[in-house]
């Protein structure tokens, strides 16, 4: 299917952009935190979450055939946007030893468990770049358009069975510690 004489194509490492964004929470209990989190998470789908990633992960590439050459990929770019929200918490004073000790592991935890869904982005990322670097040319231009967005499409499915794969098997973090019992 693939040129066996693949011209020269450069494709570049995914460029990642990776920020986190902040809701306030107030309170010296511990039922407190749950009712700010509750009230101030990410809303989506009508499920308020306590941290939440959210990536983007985009691929451009044009297929571009020289006159006695194999079609090849040209202007290739995967690009990256991993945001991540997160509670934060200033301890007041006179706050019990024992609620900031179940905060900060909670917070280690969240913050664990969303790195992981910033995991999967990367990974994604990596094998759009990847799958173009393999296939990179074509002795017809309508094939290598097709396979590559084919292909592309079957490693955004993967991505997406992935994340709702880590949240239905820790669900939604819980088995990693997002939790504050008392």
């Amino acid at each position: 299917m693939f040129a066996a004489i693949t011209p020269h194509v450069s494709i570049p490492n995914p460029v990642v952009v990776e920020t986190t964004q902040y809701y306030e929470i107030k309170g010296h209990h511990e039922a407190d935190l749950v009712k700010e989190m509750n009230s101030k998470g990410y809303r989506s789908g009508g499920t308020t979450y306590w941290g939440y990633t959210s990536p983007q992960v985009r691929w451009t590439f044009d297929v571009k055939k020289d006159p006695g050459q194999a079609c090849r990929v040209v202007n290739a770019e995967v690009s990256i946007r991993i945001t991540t929200t997160l509670p934060r918490w200033e301890v007041p004073a006179g706050t019990a030893d024992a609620v900031v000790e179940k905060w900060r592991k909670l917070s280690a935890a969240l913050q664990r468990h969303e790195a992981e869904h910033g995991q999967i982005a990367r990974e994604e990322g990596d094998a759009l770049a990847a799958l173009m670097r393999k296939h990179a040319s074509d002795e017809s231009c309508a094939r290598l358009n097709a396979y590559l967005h084919d292909e592309g499409q079957k490693i955004f499915q993967r991505s997406s069975a992935r994340n709702a794969e880590l949240d239905r098997r820790t669900h939604h973090g819980v088995d990693e510690g997002v939790a504050i019992s008392w």
